[in-house]
């Protein structure tokens, strides 16, 4: 920490960073491609939430980290399924591209941007992406019958990226207000279970 805020991230930091972001873009793509047209008003673990909903709400996600990064935009939007158009997959495949080339320009994640939370610096930003692309995959297979396992290396990241920001009553803020309540993971489990179980899910 500097004086003027968080200290600038070293170059092998910017670089395990946008690799989390893409591999965990890529762990939600390949839940995607797995959802038939009978798996899409099927319910997920997000309350209220079936199956295009949820999509949308990942979409929507990675069409804000563009306006945010890329065009110093607002941090705001509805959950809003028209934005997954004919094509769902293009739909995401576009918005996932868009906000990691944005993430990946010079200065982006060490500058402070606009979010819902206050100003916050852009590789925190793309912490909650990861976040929200792993974990919202675990629950796009859960939906549709499929069990997978989260990748252990990442799951690790992001608890390590969470686990700061629990409260005092063992919630998340409001970054994390598309997470339930967190749960008890059995003993011993590994970092993929005990971030699901963080951010309310029992694997």
């Amino acid at each position: 920490m500097t004086a003027d805020g968080p200290a600038p991230l070293s170059d092998g930091d910017r670089t395990d960073t946008i690799a989390a972001y893409t591999s965990a873009c890529a762990f939600f793509g390949e839940r995607l491609a797995a959802v038939t047209e009978l798996d899409w008003e099927r319910p997920t673990p997000c309350d209220d939430w079936d199956v295009g909903t949820l999509v949308a709400h990942v979409v929507t996600g990675e069409s804000l980290v563009t306006r945010v990064l890329r065009d110093g935009g607002a941090w705001e939007g509805t959950v809003d399924r028209s934005v997954l158009g004919a094509n769902p997959m293009a739909a995401w495949r576009g918005t996932a591209l868009a906000a990691l080339e944005s993430a990946s320009a010079d200065g982006v994640l060490d500058a402070l941007h606009p979010h819902a939370v206050g100003d916050l610096p852009g590789a925190v930003i793309v912490g909650f992406r990861v976040t929200e692309n792993l974990v919202h995959g675990w629950d796009l297979a859960a939906a549709c019958g499929t069990e997978v396992e989260l990748p252990e290396a990442l799951a690790a990241r992001c608890l390590d990226f969470w686990l700061p920001l629990v409260g005092t009553d063992g919630r998340i803020g409001a970054a994390g207000s598309s997470f339930g309540p967190p749960v008890l993971p059995p003993d011993g489990a590994p970092a993929g279970v005990r971030l699901l179980a963080l951010l309310g899910r029992t694997a």
